[in-house]
């Protein structure tokens, strides 16, 4: 049997959701799984009680517990005049062919739906969408939009999707990376509502306000702009009113073929057999204050391939022109690199106040270069010396990375010690696996950077990194 209801509540492992007609039920929880999301759920996924007498005081506590829920949000609403106006939490843009915007609240549900062009317009007019979950909203006009023919169901067409944050970018507040963070998760989960109901593929773009703004004085979607965008910075002649009126999925699909790691290898960070030469290192080479390496190691570091497949990379921000990237086997000893976010382009892992963050304005650029030297526990991994700072290295320590100045202890070795495999979110790419907690990898998270454990899609490209070598 089939449940719909809304999560009122997240513990460690379950979730409680509230059906229409206020029966209560513990189900089992999701990663993509948020307070205030609309989910269906079955027997299978409800964590049965020992005793039946539990679930009816379950469900007469769980109506008690919304109403009084309802009835303190309606006073805060109340007193603070917001009733009438509630706050747009985040702009969603959903390209088929035709275009539209979704208004949404922080819980995930449709305040406003806006036709972005004319074949939007009569869209609008048939479809009837309330105050529904943005999930639940996007599945009607795709629905729709396979009715009347703008999306080939059979070959699975592409659908673009872009996500604003309703702050500016400058904006950088713990506040704004908490709600960032309750945005990625919310387009993760869409991504994965749809592409389970087998509909149609997605494409996810993330933008910012001045994105959105610019998307406006060109009358496009925000998706449509940013996907223009990344289109162009990948060196194709493509004028900005063919990209306006070109087929949205055509206009995936090419990006698809041309993007880093497909048509253009090297211009990323591939995996690739080729052998590097052997680097002569000289006894100048050595980082400063740490000892040399007591073993022969090889010039170049390939990654070490992992043991199940990763996920289907999201595509995210466009990108800020950089150096090109050096592939991934050419990360060779001795010499200084930038490691730039995958999912937070323009972003650079970098050291501020000893401390290990991604950020995009680096002053002094230096603060965001390392020399990659045989790891300090393992030559056959790799270690992070500081250029700012010759003889500090990264370091792990209760899980947050930082800068520290080199111990001889083993523990110290091993804390600054890091394999490179193949990026979690997209294997052209790379991530950083701890040497002595292998199950954790270097990830950023509120722009910090600490080693975690990955356990989705968001853990997965906060994790994956593009390497580009510098001077």
């Amino acid at each position: 049997m089939k449940y719909q209801g809304i999560v009122l509540k997240l513990t460690k492992n379950r979730a409680i959701v509230s059906t229409n007609d206020f029966q209560c039920y513990y189900i089992k929880r999701s990663p993509t799984i948020y307070v205030g999301k609309e989910v269906e759920f079955t027997n299978k996924d409800i964590i049965v009680n020992k005793s039946v007498l539990i679930k009816p005081a379950l469900s007469v506590a769980c109506f008690i517990f919304v109403i009084a829920c309802f009835l303190s949000i309606s006073r805060i609403i109340d007193l603070n005049n917001s009733l009438m106006n509630p706050k747009v939490f985040a702009y969603i843009s959903v390209d088929i062919n035709p275009s539209f915007e979704l208004e949404i609240d922080d819980a995930g549900n449709v305040l406003k739906l806006n036709p972005l062009n004319e074949d939007s317009k009569t869209y609008v007019n048939r479809l009837k969408i309330g105050k529904i979950n943005v999930s639940s909203a996007i599945d009607i006009i795709i629905s729709e939009a396979i009715k009347s023919n703008a999306i080939n169901e059979t070959e699975k067409d592409c659908v673009l999707i872009s996500g604003t944050l309703n702050s500016k970018k400058e904006e950088q507040s713990e506040k704004y990376m908490v709600e960032k963070e309750k945005l990625d998760n919310m387009m993760d989960s869409l991504k994965e509502s749809i592409e389970r109901n087998g509909k149609a593929n997605v494409y996810i773009v993330q933008a910012d306000m001045d994105e959105r703004e610019a998307a406006r004085i060109e009358g496009v979607s925000t998706g449509r702009y940013v996907l223009y965008n990344k289109y162009k910075d990948l060196e194709n002649e493509i004028s900005f009113e063919e990209a306006k009126k070109a087929d949205v999925d055509e206009l995936i699909k090419g990006i698809l073929e041309e993007e880093p790691g497909k048509e253009k290898p090297q211009e990323t960070l591939a995996p690739t057999s080729a052998p590097m030469p052997e680097p002569t290192i000289t006894s100048t080479s050595t980082p400063t204050s740490a000892p040399s390496p007591t073993s022969t190691s090889t010039s170049t570091l390939k990654p070490t391939p992992k043991s199940a497949p990763t996920s289907t990379p999201t595509p995210t921000l466009t990108p800020t022109p950089t150096p090109s990237p050096t592939p991934t086997a050419k990360i060779a000893y001795w010499q200084f690199m930038r490691f730039e976010s995958s999912n937070y382009r323009g972003y650079y892992i970098r050291v501020k106040s000893f401390d290990a963050c991604i950020d995009p304005y680096v002053e002094p650029v230096e603060d965001s270069m390392f020399k990659i030297v045989p790891g300090l526990a393992d030559p056959s991994c790799i270690s992070f010396e500081s250029k700012n700072h010759p003889g500090y290295y990264l370091k792990h320590e209760n899980f947050k990375i930082i800068l520290k100045k080199y111990e001889d202890t083993d523990l110290y070795k091993e804390d600054a010690t890091f394999k490179v495999v193949p990026g979690l979110a997209n294997e052209d790419l790379i991530s950083f696996q701890s040497f002595n907690y292998p199950s954790r990898y270097i990830r950023h998270r509120d722009f910090n950077l600490y080693i975690e454990k990955i356990e989705n899609v968001l853990g997965e490209n906060d994790a994956t990194y593009i390497g580009i070598k510098t001077e």
